[in-house]
């Protein structure tokens, strides 16, 4: 294994496998990523299934990059040979509150700037097309046709394997020590020893700051612990890929929910997001959080009580959250050959078009697509006085 490359990516979960796949078309062997556990592990955030992937957004600059997520996770389908991608159609329910119709307009403008098809359902359409709802009749939901999951576990394995085809190395159980930043480069001391590159991209998710402490920077990331469950109900057939759509529910008060088809087990995914408690990478629990599972299990019993049954399992993962809930794409300015890439805890259904980001920026010094939302030189970031917002209504962007 080389010792001195081109380019090294600091943690391979979700956007670093896919960041060392971008860069390998490139730079083939001269691209290195670092993991400090075994590749594919389960303590972040980029594991299981299923994640949501779809266009509908209520920002403009990520309704705009949603259109490319798709390609990109295309591209890596074929040169594959493995799915990745699964469309199931895709509703946003709004329910309660003065704010629902701004909310839901929002998304509408945004997926008609993008020449995004869409459509406006009444709780009574909705549950007409999808009967598993129980829907009160102020709910309005939007339905967009294409969206789906995308199987996390397998795209970020997938990545690492079509990077490793095209002559990169990606090096587990490394866990990084030091790193020492020059005006030419970087060198990183590891528990498998020193590794030096021109450029550094770190994914490290909720390690972030872990990391970015070894060169003196801190930045103001909150790290949850969240969960999933998967229960097994009866009902399989009513909830099959092709009969029940993923769904987002932004409904009232602080709560916000979200669930899927069936998909990598004979039971149905579905969440609280941003229910879990304050933690860090290195202290966090995997036990269950019971209130968050009590206030799943009400939402389920009201909205999808045929969803319902034992619970095959619940499975803990990580938010890296930033104050503003967005992305993180930029070089650090005191150390410009270090990019940072941070995903805010909503990244996986971009994370293959993210590292083609990142291999742009790195090869190129520069994008076509749009990210000046996401400099480390916003308000979110550098202002005492931001209240954070982890709710996220107008701006949402779930797993």
């Amino acid at each position: 294994m080389q010792r001195s490359v081109d380019t090294i990516v600091l943690g391979c979960g979700g956007l670093g496998s896919a960041a060392l796949y971008w860069l390998s078309k490139e730079l083939g062997s001269e691209v290195l990523g670092l993991e400090q556990y075994g590749h594919g592990h389960e303590r972040g955030g980029s594991h299981d299934h299923s994640r949501i992937i779809r266009l509908s957004y209520g920002v403009p600059e990520y309704a705009r990059l949603a259109v490319h997520t798709y390609p990109c996770f295309a591209e890596l389908e074929e040169v594959s040979g493995v799915q990745i991608v699964h469309k199931t159609g895709g509703l946003d329910l709004w329910a309660g509150g003065s704010g629902q119709s701004l909310e839901r307009d929002s998304f509408a403008l945004a997926m008609t700037q993008t020449g995004t098809d869409f459509e406006a359902w009444s709780a009574e359409e909705t549950m007409r097309h999808f009967p598993q709802f129980r829907l009160p009749e102020d709910v309005q939901a939007l339905y967009q046709k294409d969206a789906g999951l995308v199987d996390a576990r397998k795209g970020v394995m997938v990545h690492a394997l079509m990077a490793r085809r095209n002559g990169a190395a990606l090096l587990d159980h490394t866990a990084v020590q030091g790193i020492s930043a020059h005006a030419d480069g970087v060198d990183i001391d590891t528990t498998q020893g020193r590794f030096s590159a021109r450029r550094l991209v770190v994914t490290a998710g909720a390690w972030l700051n872990t990391v970015l402490a070894l060169v003196g920077i801190k930045l103001p990331i909150t790290v949850t612990r969240e969960q999933v469950s998967y229960f097994s109900t009866p009902h399989l057939r009513d909830f099959a890929i092709g009969r029940f759509p993923v769904w987002i529910w932004y409904g009232n008060a602080d709560r916000c929910f979200y669930g899927f088809p069936v998909y990598g087990e004979a039971a149905l995914k579905a969440a609280e997001d941003v229910g879990g408690q304050v933690t860090s990478a290195d202290t966090r629990s995997y036990d269950t959080d019971r209130r968050s599972d009590q206030s799943l299990r009400a939402f389920m019993q009201a909205h999808l009580p045929g969803g319902l049954g034992p619970e095959l399992y619940t499975k803990t993962c990580l938010y890296d959250l930033t104050p503003d809930r967005d992305f993180i794409v930029d070089f650090l300015p005191q150390h410009p050959n270090i990019l940072i890439v941070s995903g805010a805890a909503h990244a996986y259904k971009f994370s293959s078009l993210l590292g083609k980001i990142a291999a742009e920026l790195i090869l190129n010094g520069r994008t076509d697509h749009g990210i000046e939302r996401f400099g480390l030189n916003r308000p979110g970031l550098t202002d005492p006085a931001f209240r954070p917002s982890f709710k996220l209504q107008t701006e949402a962007a779930l797993p």
